[in-house]
């Protein structure tokens, strides 16, 4: 089996934390390298985790071992990065959102069209088990019509919130916190057209960024969806699904730790309350043994095509709706 080289552009602490020790878990990927324009940072992790360090982006993207570049940079800078390395001839996994601008979300995926290349963004949370019991509770008939979906993701003040409140690296809620939210219930309901009813992008007095927000979108089959986001707000990480024949609801759908095991709440049509633990998994490794995966499938590349192209599109709704009602 053909093992996978990946260079990892960008060393902020998430890709530290939890992306490299995820890729160095999986035999089928090989961490060829690491860039960045924080020498120090580099050496240390090139010695820690014994790859090359480049703090020249044009040589990582020269160098003929690396299949995939991972983009772990601030929002505002992936598509210019995305651009360079698919010209490069790279496969591109992207952090997400891939960007915050729809039309350069299209321009990007012609491009990896055109290089018949690879081009995903690493919405980790979609291949936890805890995601795939929220699908099928969704898909199992015995439950009804999903009458109704609520998700709420946010997150308190950090104290080193790095680019969150840089207006030019697309910081803010929408982008950073509000898309995990719109990405599930497009997974949820794939397939289903979908309307944004409402839609609103507030910022806090003197804040140069939007810090909150809430949509109503109706799915094509009748579900409708709340979703709301915030940042310096109480941690709120969840999704609750009212049904025919009862309710489900989780915690921590979103992030969560390695060890993490889900708790499954779940009512039937009288009321009456049940509560089912989940598996344990670590999101990211399961993340990367997908995409390795898609990377040999042009089928199932075209599909996360698809599904980028699906997500951007719901956004860029929210965007325009929320304008309208200013």
């Amino acid at each position: 089996m053909k093992v996978v080289g990946v260079a990892i552009w960008g060393l902020g602490r998430h890709a530290l934390k939890r992306i490299i020790p995820a890729i160095a878990a999986i035999d089928n990927l090989s961490l060829v390298g690491v860039c960045s324009r924080n020498k120090e940072l580099v050496e240390d992790c090139a010695s820690k985790w014994d790859c090359i360090g480049w703090t020249n982006h044009v040589e990582m993207l020269e160098n003929p071992q690396v299949d995939v570049v991972y983009i772990a940079t601030p929002i505002g800078i992936h598509a210019q990065q995305t651009v360079q390395a698919l010209e490069a001839g790279k496969h591109v996994w992207c952090e997400k959102p891939l960007t915050c601008d729809y039309k350069d979300t299209k321009s990007l995926i012609s491009l990896a069209k055109k290089n018949n290349l690879m081009l995903v963004e690493t919405f980790m949370y979609l291949y936890h088990p805890q995601f795939r019991k929220v699908q099928n509770y969704i898909n199992d008939k015995d439950n009804g019509q999903i009458h109704s979906v609520i998700c709420r993701f946010g997150i308190p003040e950090l104290d080193k919130p790095g680019f969150r409140y840089n207006a030019d690296l697309c910081g803010g809620a929408l982008w950073d916190v509000a898309s995990y939210t719109v990405s599930a219930v497009v997974a949820l309901f794939s397939g289903q057209n979908v309307q944004v009813l409402f839609s609103e992008i507030l910022s806090k007095e003197n804040s140069i960024v939007d810090t909150e927000g809430r949509a109503l979108l109706r799915f094509s089959q009748g579900t409708v969806a709340y979703l709301e986001w915030g940042m310096e707000v109480g941690y709120r990480n969840e999704i609750d699904l009212w049904s025919e024949k009862g309710s489900f609801f989780t915690d921590k759908i979103f992030s969560k730790p390695e060890n993490y095991q889900p708790i499954y709440r779940l009512r039937d049509k009288n009321g009456n309350e049940y509560i089912e633990n989940g598996e344990i998994s670590e999101q990211f490794i399961e993340m990367f043994y997908n995409f390795y995966d898609v990377y040999f499938s042009s089928e199932l590349i075209k599909e996360e095509y698809r599904r980028i192209l699906n997500r951007a599109k719901v956004l860029d709704e929210i965007v325009k709706r929320a304008e309208l009602s200013e």
